[in-house]
């Protein structure tokens, strides 16, 4: 199936069936779904052989069934208990409830016995839980829910639940639509299940359960940005939370150099990996390599001998995240590399859904207006994030895709405040805001610089105090190295004046090793003229000592002598 949806998972008794009638038109658009190659599961509070004695033909249109509310899941003839009530329970209750009736894992009764399933929970001091399903009830262990199910299944047919669609209709169903990254509620849903969803349907024409499996947002044609899985980036002045939508958006960072979109970038991938999402990240200047200290992520050297194939076969993983480094490359090497690597990237996420984001910086040089690129990478599917300082560069299928701007405006220099942005959501007013934290460190450039020579103009020149050059740094590790080497008059030459302070912020452009250097200096030079004061003051006292100086002069008129010359 070409697009975002990739499994669709379905309640029984009230969804797809009424009674034991199954809604015909529903199924024959369920079987479209698969055979359009997602992934259906039925998702059902029923016991099995009660399943099958209603409807013994029904299992094959599922991929997997998720059964006993979640406490069995079935795929081919391979049946799983996930969790068991206790067995004393069953005995306990044979007698004062003649009508249980007692699955694999769960006791099912009417919802007018709940008082004795209570009673006896706490007479046997049994951890279990009582779950309602209209006019029945389930006695289940605690903690196994339909949602528990959903994902256990979707686990075993390694899909991710950020790519499935879940639809019921009663209480039980809640914790299944909240599992999954779209929620529906089945026509004629129970008040609570309209309440979660994300979206609702009737049996009005045109909205049906057979109208939605049909419908653009199975297909990934039309976006659900459910605010259920909105992610916090920021407050604003007026103390509200700015959010960003969890997937199936376009999203564009941009604003000058240094401002700040470094770290714009990285706050989003931190919030949607750590929400579940899995995210490419072509990162052309090595800013983003400390994203490797994520849950699941990996940074990968574009020069290195990986082969596109290992590349695209971790991306198929269903909770794996790749920052593609390629930094170490020329711009020809990385544009002809992205080159190979773009239509599998794209023909992955048609077929998995997976990554769930592809963030790509410096984008006017990856998806230009003339760029080789603009017509390999697809951004109208969805899940895409541009970063760039020259956004009026990018294609014209990227401007128009885009769902929010994030605009980095640096530190506000009146108050001395820390970082700035506005968000811009298409008919919402701009809102400046703080951006949040992030959790792992951001080094501008720190591949780029730390291997790959600088221009001329840029590299440090190591001199000595008459001004003369005795060693020229074009990297980052050269001028770690040649500070080891180089005369130490050198050293004390460059400290006096700011020199290396001024070269991180100008050259390398990392204001934070700027700051750092630049209390190394002033270390220097108060220690230097703490020296010299101490020095001045034990050199004086020692030539005073050695000759007397601080004595009274005993010789023969010398007083007398000393008066007379006196003016």
């Amino acid at each position: 199936m070409a697009g975002f949806v990739q499994a669709v998972a379905v309640d029984l008794d009230g969804t797809i069936a009424h009674g034991n009638t199954l809604d015909a038109n529903a199924m024959a658009a369920l079987d479209e779904c698969r055979s359009a190659g997602a992934t259906t599961v039925l998702v059902t509070g029923r016991i099995e052989a009660e399943l099958l004695g209603s409807f013994p033909d029904l299992l094959p249109h599922f991929d997997a069934a998720v059964l006993e509310n979640g406490a069995v899941l079935a795929i081919d003839e391979h049946r799983i208990t996930l969790a068991g009530i206790d067995p004393l329970l069953a005995s306990h209750l044979r007698e004062r409830i003649p009508f249980m009736r007692q699955g694999v894992a769960i006791l099912a009764c009417g919802l007018s016995d709940a008082p004795v399933v209570l009673d006896g929970i706490d007479a046997l001091g049994l951890d279990a839980q009582v779950v309602h399903n209209r006019s029945e009830l389930m006695v289940l262990p605690s903690g196994v829910s339909k949602g528990t199910g959903l994902h256990a299944a979707l686990k075993a047919l390694e899909i991710s639940a950020h790519n499935a669609v879940a639809i019921g209709d009663a209480e039980n169903d809640l914790s299944m639509l909240i599992a999954a990254e779209v929620g529906v509620a089945a026509p004629g849903a129970v008040p609570s299940v309209v309440r979660t969803a994300d979206v609702t349907l009737s049996d009005r024409p045109g909205d049906t359960l057979a109208d939605f499996l049909r419908g653009p947002v199975v297909s990934g044609a039309k976006p659900i940005h459910s605010p259920r899985h909105a992610l916090r980036i920021g407050k604003a002045a007026d103390g509200s939370i700015v959010t960003i939508p969890g997937a199936q958006a376009g999203v564009l960072v941009c604003g000058p150099s240094g401002a700040g979109k470094s770290h714009l970038t990285g706050l989003l991938v931190e919030h949607w990996i750590d929400a579940g999402y899995t995210a490419l990240i072509i990162d052309p200047e090595g800013d983003h390599s400390s994203l490797a200290s994520l849950h699941q992520t990996v940074v990968i050297d574009a020069s290195a001998t990986q082969s596109v194939d290992e590349l695209l076969h971790l991306l198929c993983h269903q909770s794996l995240s790749v920052v593609l480094d390629l930094s170490r490359m020329s711009r020809s090497a990385a544009i002809a590399y992205l080159s190979m690597i773009a239509p599998g990237v794209e023909s992955i996420r048609s077929q998995h859904g997976l990554p769930h984001w592809v963030v790509i910086d410096e984008a006017h040089g990856v998806l230009g207006e003339d760029g080789m690129l603009a017509d390999v990478f697809r951004p109208n599917a969805g899940g895409y994030c541009y970063v760039t300082y020259h956004p009026e560069m990018l294609c014209a299928a990227a401007k128009t895709t885009v769902d929010v701007t994030l605009t980095a405006l640096g530190p506000d220099p009146g108050e001395g405040a820390g970082a700035r942005a506005v968000i811009r959501v298409p008919g919402r007013a701009d809102t400046e805001f703080v951006p949040d934290p992030r959790i792992t460190a951001h080094v501008r450039h720190r591949n780029k610089y730390r291997d790959i020579a600088l221009p001329e103009k840029l590299r440090f020149r190591f001199r000595d105090s008459s001004g003369r050059e005795v060693a020229c740094a074009a990297t980052v590790n050269d001028f770690v190295g040649h500070l080891a080497s180089v005369p130490d008059d050198s050293i004390v030459h460059h400290a006096l004046q700011g020199d290396f302070s001024r070269w991180a912020v100008g050259a390398v452009q990392d204001r934070v090793l700027g700051s750092l250097l630049a209390a190394v200096e002033n270390e220097c030079v108060s220690s230097i003229t703490t020296a010299a004061r101490s020095l001045r003051r034990r050199a004086a006292s020692e030539v005073e000592q050695r000759y007397g100086l601080g004595e009274p002069d005993l010789r023969p008129g010398a007083h007398r002598a000393g008066r007379e010359e006196s003016p």
